[in-house]
């Protein structure tokens, strides 16, 4: 045996090591889903509450999206001054996040406060940001950024559905759409570069080695087919929206299948 070659208790070692890696992230990314969905489950009791408190929680949101700014931009300067100290690093990427999520979610709490709407938008997006986080850190990457263009166009189809009678956000959402369609286009694009060069695109790994190409350029076209029929027939957005779901879970467990 030559002696570059590492003995196969180290290599055991090592992907035990691995494996305890991705298992405490999963543990975090669980963790933080479930607080943010409790301090939402709260908001959203407040708000339904007396006027007092609706009030209340309301004037909190204002105050609490601008405050959020602050560990998000200290989170992330800090991240990349310390990007050679691992757990410093790790530690500001945490806050950061926190940060952003404080910002981002009392934005869309404030903006879409009829009916504690924002609210209810929140409690959907945080467990399926979370569900993607855990994709990410658990499958192959194609099965993640399958995962997330199918996500985005089941969003983008439910959105033109309700944005049939709103007014303003009628434009936005078509405009929205039509920038998911290019977003579609592009990473099929990418995937056609990262095929010739075994999974790589310009030095950075998009695709597992073993990826099959035609699964991906499938979901792919279900997706772009799928938002473009809800982008011009909106009374057809909720069977693109079944057609989409029923795809998803066909990916997932084709996925979760292969890596058996």
């Amino acid at each position: 045996m030559s002696s570059n070659k590492k003995p196969i208790s180290q290599k055991r070692a090592e992907r035990e090591q691995q494996e305890n890696l991705i298992l405490n992230r999963v543990f975090a990314v669980f963790l933080a889903a479930l607080a943010a969905e409790c301090y939402l489950l709260v908001l959203y009791r407040l708000a339904a509450g007396t006027i007092n408190s609706m009030l209340g929680c309301y004037q909190f949101l204002d105050v609490i999206t601008w405050v959020g700014l602050i560990p998000l931009l200290a989170g992330a300067v800090i991240a990349w001054v310390k990007r050679g100290e691992r757990r410093l690093r790790t530690a500001m990427i945490w806050t950061a996040c926190a940060g952003a999520f404080l910002t981002v979610s009392g934005w869309v709490m404030t903006q879409f406060s009829n009916d504690n709407k924002g609210i209810i938008i929140m409690c959907v997006l945080v467990p399926v940001a979370a569900v993607l986080a855990l994709v990410f850190l658990l499958y192959q990457r194609e099965c993640f950024l399958a995962s997330l263009a199918l996500a985005g166009a089941l969003f983008t189809a439910w959105a033109r559905g309700a944005s049939v009678y709103a007014g303003g956000w009628k434009i936005a959402v078509i405009a929205g759409g039509v920038l998911g369609l290019a977003l579609l286009a592009a990473l099929a694009y990418l995937a056609r570069m990262a095929q010739g060069a075994d999974g790589k695109v310009k030095e950075i790994r998009l695709f597992s080695p073993e990826c099959d190409y035609r699964v991906f350029y499938g979901v792919l076209a279900v997706a772009f087919v799928c938002v473009a029929v809800a982008l011009l027939f909106p009374a057809a957005a909720q069977y693109a929206m079944w057609a989409i779901g029923a795809v998803l879970l066909a990916e997932l467990a084709y996925y979760t299948a292969k890596m058996m």
